[in-house]
């Protein structure tokens, strides 16, 4: 027998869908989840050109110091064959403009892997009441810039950043929608249910912050890149299989203040779960 493991994290954040409570009820053979929690969140003055202080962004990737970074290893539910590893929001700064582009129906990325990308994102966004997100080359192309170095960490430096971000380890290319729609929306959705309508405790942040990138309203283009790291993921540890996923999100969410406007209850569409069949 063989047993995977796999971890995730976000900076920053389809199939439009709730969480269902039998969710994490759902046994699965020969594939285990291990959950690391790593958070760091930023605060951050606005661009030189805006004439007040921007709230703090809480988000996955930052150059700057961080307020704090408290690391929880937790065992997580049994997880389907994509496994993955909770948000370690690190931020930048919206200082830096944020990437410019068109979207793009292809981008350069595998063929079928940017649709998977955009369905999944629009399907939960959707349920959500926000707009359908588009896909973005230059996001695309930072985010394989990063899961490129096979390096397990946020980085939100390529192409000038001001991009949130959202990252998983142990999850193969076919499997993204695994990482989108099992664990970034019906890992953490639940887990947000208690503040819309309101500003959330941002204590537990690293339990929903990969979902509230996801349907954040004002976010308009997205992007991912999975890598395949033959020679080793660093900062994974054992037993994780070396996929590096990286998902850019342009217009980033998260910001402290905002969250009441951009992170709406959902409409009560029907769950949707990963399956091998959402890879086009």
């Amino acid at each position: 027998m063989r047993s995977a493991f796999a971890i995730a994290a976000f900076a920053a954040g389809a199939i439009a869908v709730p969480f269902a409570d039998n969710k994490r009820d759902l046994e699965y053979v020969n594939e285990v989840a291990y959950v690391t929690n790593v958070v760091t969140v930023t605060a951050y003055g606005p661009a030189p050109t805006e004439p007040a202080t921007k709230a703090p962004h809480y988000g996955h990737q930052s150059s700057k110091a961080v307020s704090h970074a408290p690391v929880n290893t937790v065992p997580a539910y049994q997880a389907p064959k994509p496994v993955y590893s909770a948000p370690a929001p690190v931020y930048s700064a919206p200082a830096p403009a944020p990437v410019s582009s068109s979207p793009s129906s292809d981008g350069g990325a595998p063929s079928g892997y940017n649709d998977a990308v955009v369905m999944a994102h629009n399907l939960h966004r959707a349920n959500h009441s926000a707009p359908a997100v588009a896909w973005d080359k230059d996001l695309y192309d930072c985010a394989k810039t990063v899961a490129e170095s096979c390096d397990y960490k946020h980085d939100v430096t390529a192409g000038g950043g001001g991009y949130g971000q959202n990252i998983a380890a142990g999850v193969a290319q076919e499997n993204i929608t695994a990482v989108i729609s099992d664990m970034f929306y019906n890992g953490e959705e639940p887990l947000y249910a208690a503040f819309y309508g309101s500003e959330p405790d941002m204590s537990n942040f690293e339990a929903w912050g990969h979902f509230t990138q996801i349907v954040w309203k004002d976010t308009t283009h997205v992007a991912c890149y999975t890598q395949h790291c033959p020679n080793g993921l660093a900062n994974t540890g054992n037993g994780v299989s070396p996929y590096f996923t990286v998902c850019n999100y342009k217009g980033p969410g998260n910001y402290a203040g905002e969250y009441a406007a951009n992170v709406l209850a959902p409409k009560g569409e029907a769950t949707v779960d990963w399956s091998a069949s959402a890879y086009v």
